[in-house]
């Protein structure tokens, strides 16, 4: 009998493990980024360029040449974006921003020099992120859906506008995954992906393994049933090696090859089982999502010239 009881009592605290395990995971505190304190550390160095691309942003914001746009995603939430239209556009940059984070982390400092080459720019708060609603991220499942729905906002709204989609960290893996439903009609130029994971599975395992030094695969698969029982989605499912895309777009992958948060493997991998047309560039001495501020005219030179031969 004791040692039934003994048996329940740690189940009971395995389910519970998980399920705190499970908000950790997906559920977001937008009052609070992930590791917060180790990534301040991390751009402390770029202070002065992050600096330039917040200032520029908010002298938009000051010229009203900023626009909040609000759509409904295919399950129902308020998705939220700012706009910002160039007088002579070449096309629109639709951005989208990292795993819990914001675009003021991962996007501002570098939307100046989308404009300055002469694009429009268009940069959505991811669901559970910023204005957007939402409780649960999903690791670019849900994400790479809400991708579609602002590219057929774009389409509606500015329909001679080519489209130039970039991603950083899980914006990148959501543009990955959104490959299957880009159509030709939609206007799409090219892909700029920076630094995303191949398998929202193996990336939680590896961040169980590396951050809080578990042995992952005990906690995993109840993770993953929490993931489809609450938040609908499944982390074996959002694998970007996995889906078909039938409109071979141009891709410009980019790592870090120091990324200890996603390690720089997954791009290579993505970049081999790509079979569109693709160039790969990798940062030395470079750690997650900071490669353009690492080396700013290697990072622009690339874009353009992906661009230029989309």
């Amino acid at each position: 009998m004791a040692f039934v009881i003994i048996a329940v009592i740690i189940i009971i605290i395995y389910i519970l493990i998980t399920y705190i395990m499970f908000l950790m995971v997906c559920k977001n505190n937008k009052n609070k980024m992930p590791m917060e304190k180790e990534v301040a550390k991390t751009l402390e160095p770029y202070k002065d360029m992050i600096d330039i691309g917040q200032k520029w942003m908010e002298d938009k914001l000051k010229r009203k040449q900023i626009n909040d746009i609000y759509i409904k995603s295919n399950d129902g939430l308020k998705l939220h974006a700012i706009f910002i239209m160039h007088p002579h556009s070449k096309g629109i940059f639709l951005e989208c921003h990292g795993y819990k984070s914001t675009a003021q982390r991962d996007l501002y400092p570098s939307c100046h020099e989308y404009y300055k080459m002469g694009y429009s720019l268009l940069i959505p708060d991811n669901r559970a992120c910023g204005l957007s609603e939402g409780k649960y991220v999903t690791f670019g499942m849900k994400e790479s859906d809400d991708v579609i729905c602002w590219v057929k906002y774009i389409n509606k709204s500015y329909h001679k506008q080519a489209i130039i989609l970039a991603g950083v960290s899980m914006g990148a893996t959501s543009i990955l995954l959104a490959l299957k439903h880009i159509k030709r009609k939609m206007n799409i130029k090219c892909a700029l992906v920076d630094c995303g994971f191949v398998s929202a599975y193996d990336e939680v395992l590896y961040c169980i393994k590396h951050y809080f030094h578990l042995h992952g695969k005990l906690f995993i698969g109840m993770i993953n049933f929490w993931c489809k029982r609450i938040a609908k989605f499944s982390l074996k499912k959002t694998n970007t090696t996995l889906l078909p895309n039938k409109v071979k777009i141009p891709i410009l992958f980019i790592h870090g090859v120091d990324d200890d948060f996603v390690p720089c493997e997954n791009t290579k991998v993505n970049y081999e089982k790509y079979d569109g047309p693709k160039e790969i560039v990798l940062f030395e001495k470079t750690s997650h999502g900071i490669s353009y501020l690492v080396d700013s005219k290697r990072y622009l030179d690339a874009i353009q010239r992906t661009i230029d031969n989309s």
